[in-house]
């Protein structure tokens, strides 16, 4: 006797509500039904069900079988339709959603070469830094900066940072810079706003092992990470963001970095999905594109 069929056909028994609906559904005799039936009550040594001739129902027994044999069977056609998935070519609509910083300076620019790779999967690509919910909004694949504590995601790190104070040549020709983060007061400082709470974020430092955070006066407020960046590009004053934002303008030499001696680390740069879609082959793929990605830029970053 094959179990797992037998168990199908037991499910079928008890969700059709009788011997002869389940063989119709099933497309075998009636007969067949009755022997897979017999064969497990004779397996497990137990009565599944009353039987009468007007009537069926389910024992005790039977109903612990069967609510476990839903829950085994589903599990074996999840195992079965990512098995079927990993070794199909990838193809098909791939949702994405990622924090806009990371859409626009790292994963949009190198999308070609993947969309080049992979042109049978269409990339739909939201970029917004609310939380969403990948399931309600059948998102496939999420990049978030910080920890979600999601435990139905996989999550795998991209990245690390860390908190960058950094100013442009211009506004340190025409102020200085500072050597603390005391000295903070005494310079124009943008700040970012959370925009949840609408509260201001403090500026965060390491110092010889100490974590320190300090509230330094600002001349602007925003919520928008770019537009700090802009205003610190175009000479308003200090920043401090995380260093995924400004690698490239410190790379440019658009903003020079202050107190290096005092940066702290910062949330790391993680990829989220779903645990059943880990074998789903435009997944896989796309994941694996945006290891490398992160990668890509780390050594272009290195000394």
């Amino acid at each position: 006797m094959d179990r797992l069929d037998a168990l199908k056909v037991f499910c079928s028994v008890v969700e059709s509500g009788g011997f002869r609906r389940a063989a119709d559904r099933l497309g075998i005799s009636t007969s067949s039904v009755t022997n897979q039936v017999a064969a497990l009550e004779a397996r497990f040594r137990v009565k599944l069900l009353h039987r009468t001739t007007r009537s069926m129902s389910l024992t005790d027994e039977g109903r612990q079988c069967y609510d476990n044999a839903v829950r085994m069977l589903g599990l074996m056609g999840e195992l079965e339709d990512a098995l079927r998935q990993s070794t199909a070519a990838p193809g098909g609509l791939l949702t994405v959603d990622m924090p806009g910083i990371i859409c626009n300076h790292i994963v949009a620019p190198a999308l070609p070469r993947f969309l080049l790779d992979y042109p049978d999967v269409t990339v739909r690509m939201s970029a917004n830094d609310r939380l969403v919910d990948m399931v309600d909004e059948g998102i496939d694949v999420m990049v978030r900066i910080g920890n979600l504590p999601d435990s139905r995601l996989v999550a795998q790190t991209l990245a690390s940072t860390r908190y960058v104070c950094c100013a442009s040549p211009d506004y340190l020709a025409r102020r200085g810079s500072p050597r603390s983060p005391d000295d903070l007061d005494g310079f124009d400082c943008l700040n970012f706003l959370y925009p949840k709470s609408r509260r201001i974020r403090p500026w965060y430092f390491q110092h010889e092992g100490q974590a320190i955070a300090v509230a330094p006066r600002g001349i602007l407020v925003t919520d928008h990470v770019e537009s700090l960046v802009s205003a610190a590009v175009a000479g308003s004053g200090i920043i401090q963001v995380l260093s995924i934002s400004v690698q490239e303008r410190i790379a440019s030499g658009a903003l020079v970095p202050l107190l290096a001696d005092w940066m702290a680390p910062g949330p790391d740069v993680a990829v989220l999905f779903q645990q059943r879609q880990l074998r789903a082959a435009k997944v896989k793929v796309f994941v694996e594109f945006l290891h490398d990605t992160f990668r890509h830029r780390h050594r272009l970053a290195s000394p």
